[in-house]
This record gives C-alpha cells, structure tokens and sequence, in this order.
C-alpha cells in the first residue's frame, strides 16, 4: 500500500473512532438525563478557547416539534412585522380558563415569554399570518418551514420540525445579532429570556413542552436551549446549550434541570 493510502487509511479509522467516541458522548453528561432519551449540545467559547461537548447525537439529529421553544422566533416575528410593538405590548386574556392560573390573566409580550402563555402566542401567530410567518421561516431556514397543521398550533405537536443543531444555529445567530431582524429587536429578545438560574453569569432561556401522539408512536418531549453569558471581564465567555428529552412525562422543565446541571458540572470537565 502507499503512503497516501495507509495515510488514508489512518484518516479514515481515525474519524471512525471520533465517531462512535462522540456517538453517546461524555460518560459525565448520561446519568443526568435519567430516565429520558437525551440530546445535549454545549458549546463554550472565550477570547481564547472554544469546548464543546455532545451526547445523543442520534437523537440531536431527530427533527421534534420546537414546542414552546418557538416563542423565541415567533415574538422576532411579531416585533419585526409591527403586530406587536415590544416587550409591553398587552394582549387581553379572552376568559378562557386553563389549568396553569398564571395563564388566565392579560399578559404583555416579556410576560408571556416568561410564562410560557401559548395562548398570547397563538394570537400573536394568527395577526402575523400564514404568508408572512412562511415567508419568514423561510428566511430563517427554520426547520421544515412547514406550518401547513394551523397558523396557531403549527409549532405544538403540529407541522414544524426542528433538530438540536438547527436550534444551536439559530441561537448563536440570535447573540450574535445576525439573524434578519432589527438590531434592537434581537436585544428586546435576548432581555426577555433571562431568568434566574443559580449559576454564575446569566442564564438565557426557553423552555418547549410536547405530549406525546400515541398514532405516530412519539413519545412526550421537552427542550430548553439558550446560552449562560459568564467568564470574567478581561475574558468573556459565551456558552451556548440545547437539550432536549424524550420519554413519559418529558417536559421542558425537566429539560431546564438537566441543562442547569450540566451547565454548573462544567467547569470541572475541561
């Protein structure tokens, strides 16, 4: 064999051991998703370094419903498109009453955000419309693009589908300020996704819940993606996060935990 070919072939066993190495990923991140199918995407970068870290890259590549993930395009959306006018825009509660009570009540844009009010959301969906929301999934290359199960539950156990990679694309664009919306838009929603963590730095977040569709065989899921702002002042860091779970009683919750675990567990996995 030739050099260039047994260098191939070390090129090519190489990539297949990095490849089953980061087919479960570290041994560290597993026990916390318990009993759950678990995806975990983290990325970590400062002046001087970039870490990353994967597990359940099978699953990080299963496009799911973004659940409740998607308010964070969805107000993009709304704010660009002037249907609502920023983060204090009031939407009067139609009397519907629901089983979370902080449900049933007015909410502005930042609090339904903050409390995950699908129903502020749905008629946030229905002013912007099906030609404008597809035209600017379109431009976001969110997903499938595909709203065709309703212009207000499309992203709940409907149509749109989404993988943990695209989420982390999306997200990294959103701190950088590069997504197609106005700069302060992108700032207006970056503020309403901080929330109080625990963790060194700032936590920004958002939460996705699904319950499962026994035709289609899938089982409930939940996500939380964002990123925590840390590091020192002479050394920024930004670290980047998506999780996602599958099984009985997944939630978005439950993923939040998960994240938040890992998130204070990095520092002693260099």
């Amino acid at each position: 064999m030739t050099r260039g070919g047994i260098l191939a072939l070390a090129g090519a066993v190489l990539t297949m051991a990095l490849a089953t190495a980061g087919a479960d990923g570290p041994d560290w991140i597993g026990p916390h998703f318990e009993n759950f199918s678990g995806c975990a995407l983290v990325l970590q970068r400062d002046r001087h370094h970039e870490r990353s870290w994967e597990y359940g890259v099978t699953q990080c590549h299963v496009p799911l419903s973004p659940c409740s993930t998607f308010k964070i395009p969805n107000a993009l959306i709304g704010l660009q498109t002037s249907v609502v006018q920023g983060p204090e825009t009031v939407k009067k509660w139609d009397g519907t009453v629901y089983a979370r009570a902080e449900l049933n009540h007015d909410h502005t844009l930042a609090s339904a955000i903050r409390d995950s009010v699908v129903w502020y959301f749905q008629d946030l969906a229905r002013d912007v419309g099906p030609d404008r929301m597809s035209d600017w999934l379109a431009r976001l290359h969110y997903g499938n693009q595909d709203i065709s199960s309703g212009i207000d539950r499309f992203w709940l156990s409907g149509s749109l589908h989404i993988d943990a990679y695209g989420q982390l694309e999306f997200l990294k664009a959103l701190t950088h300020g590069t997504l197609p919306f106005r700069p302060e838009y992108q700032q207006e929603v970056r503020d309403m996704l901080v929330q109080p963590s625990g963790l060194e730095g700032v936590l920004h977040g958002k939460t996705g819940s699904c319950r499962s569709d026994p035709e289609a065989g899938l089982p409930d899921h939940g996500w939380f993606v964002g990123w925590l702002d840390g590091g020192s002042e002479r050394n920024p860091s930004t670290t980047w996060f998506v999780i996602n779970i599958r099984g009985d009683g997944a939630t978005g919750s439950k993923a939040r935990d998960i994240a938040v675990d890992i998130l204070g567990e990095l520092s002693r996995h260099p």
